[in-house]
């Protein structure tokens, strides 16, 4: 089974007056390439500061990319990281899974 995941950032929220995004609103599907079966999931990145905490980014901060500079790639880069990637996708294909398992099961008699 060959399963090809999509991530796109639906939203993200910012402080005006900084650019500093602290909340990126994602969604992940997942299409199993040989059924079409797919699945997906949404959720949201609440940046954090280094105690996990959430807090607002450092527009002063060194690395700091501003808003007008950022790319879907640097969200979802912040987005799945610290294993967020590999928990949703491991959901998806167990949901595909089981999806699809679930068509190979049929009721009846033989007579």
């Amino acid at each position: 089974m060959a399963i090809t995941f999509t991530w796109s950032v639906n939203d993200m929220h910012k402080v005006t007056a900084t650019g500093a995004v602290y909340k990126v609103e994602w969604s992940c599907s997942g299409t199993d390439e040989a059924t079409s079966v797919s699945h997906s999931r949404s959720g949201s990145y609440l940046h954090t500061n280094d105690d996990g905490v959430q807090a607002t980014p450092d527009h002063t901060a060194g690395g700091f990319i501003a808003y007008a500079s950022l790319t879907e790639a640097n969200a979802l880069g912040w987005v799945k990281a610290g294993g967020v990637q590999a928990h949703n996708e491991g959901l998806i294909t167990t949901n595909i899974t089981n999806k699809i398992a679930a068509t190979e099961i049929s009721t009846g008699m033989p007579w």
